[in-house]
């Protein structure tokens, strides 16, 4: 067998394949379009081909297999050969690629299907929203920031209230711009409404995602996207490994005598670690007394607030995977208390 290594652009790729002695066989460059991937590939023996994770690398990968390849994706931040050259260009990642795709030493990340990467373009969808939301927002605070126009501490009726509520303190010039973020904020808002319904409405009919709403905390929205990012709770065989797929465990670095540990990795995906940080203050807010609760508010306490939230929703991310499998609801217990614990 060949193997080949492909580094992908957002126009056109480089490939290079070598045989089982890494020798090079051929390269070259095509298009990323199907007509493209068809001519260079469809017509060779079965290659074992590689490509890092990226926006098209799944698309790619489909094609590819379609025309008979074994295909891997793997995780570009552990392609260290390639990041650690001093000589860097596509031709020569693409070798790279191709080399060690001979030898096995990559670290090949699960390839969703069609189907699943569809499933959670709604939360793409609603993620960029939200984005766009937050920036607009923070460019109208910015604007009055500038110009000395103070906001009370409380924001009572909404962003959108407080804002036109200041419009008498404001330049008469600053009024006709705020206005128009305002319009933009309301509009982003009434989407993302939108987007959270629909959501809602799958995730009224799907058993897996009512289990998980069962955690304390845990709303609609999350439950879905945990469910849709992680798909199958069994590739993960601990807790402490999902935490980690999803950029909720500290950085280290370790070197001799030196040991550093830093905040979260916020590897992975960034939309459900984003609304398990959200859950996790929903859990501290909640009237629900659970020993979950308890322990929450105590580590915030504690440790700080901010903190907190990436610990908290930590442990939220490893009851969800925990309670997946078992299709054994949360089971909400409180925690002994002294003089309970004499009487027993």
């Amino acid at each position: 067998m060949n193997y080949c290594g492909i580094d992908l652009g957002k126009k056109s790729s480089y490939f290079h394949i070598v045989d089982g002695e890494r020798k090079t066989v051929t390269a070259g460059k095509f298009a990323n379009n199907v007509g493209a991937i068809r001519k260079v590939f469809a017509n060779r023996e079965r290659l074992k081909i590689v490509v890092e994770a990226s926006c098209e690398a799944f698309w790619m990968a489909d094609r590819l297999k379609e025309l008979g390849h074994e295909v891997v994706v793997v995780d570009p931040g552990r392609t260290k050969a390639i990041g650690a050259a001093r000589i860097k260009h596509d031709k020569l990642d693409a070798r790279i690629l191709a080399e060690l795709c001979q030898t096995g030493l990559l670290a090949a990340v699960d390839i969703p299907t069609l189907e699943q990467r569809m499933a959670r373009l709604p939360f793409t969808s609603r993620d960029t929203l939200v984005r766009s939301r937050t920036l607009m927002t923070n460019s109208v605070q910015s604007i009055l920031d500038g110009e000395g126009v103070d906001l009370p501490t409380r924001w009572i009726g909404g962003f959108s209230k407080v804002i036109r509520d200041a419009i008498p303190r404001m330049p008469r010039a600053m009024v006709p711009i705020v206005e128009h973020l305002l319009r933009g904020i309301e509009e982003l808002s009434k989407l993302i409404d939108e987007c959270d319904e629909k959501i809602e409405q799958i995730a009224e009919n799907d058993p897996e995602i009512n289990l998980l709403r069962t955690v304390p905390g845990v709303g609609p929205l999350c439950a879905a996207a945990f469910v849709h990012v992680i798909r199958d709770p069994g590739r993960f065989k601990s807790s402490r490994l999902v935490a980690a797929y999803l950029g909720l465990v500290p950085s280290l670095y370790e070197s001799g005598q030196t040991s550093i540990k830093g905040g979260i990795t916020k590897h992975g995906n960034c939309q459900l670690r984003s609304l398990l940080h959200i859950c996790a203050t929903a859990l501290m807010r909640t009237k629900r007394d659970t020993a979950l609760k308890r322990w929450a508010v105590a580590l915030s306490t504690r440790i700080g607030r901010k903190k907190a939230k990436s610990a908290i929703a930590r442990k939220l991310a490893t009851i969800l995977w925990a309670i997946w499998p078992r299709r054994t609801p949360f089971e909400a217990r409180l925690p002994v208390t002294q003089s309970a614990a004499k009487a027993a």
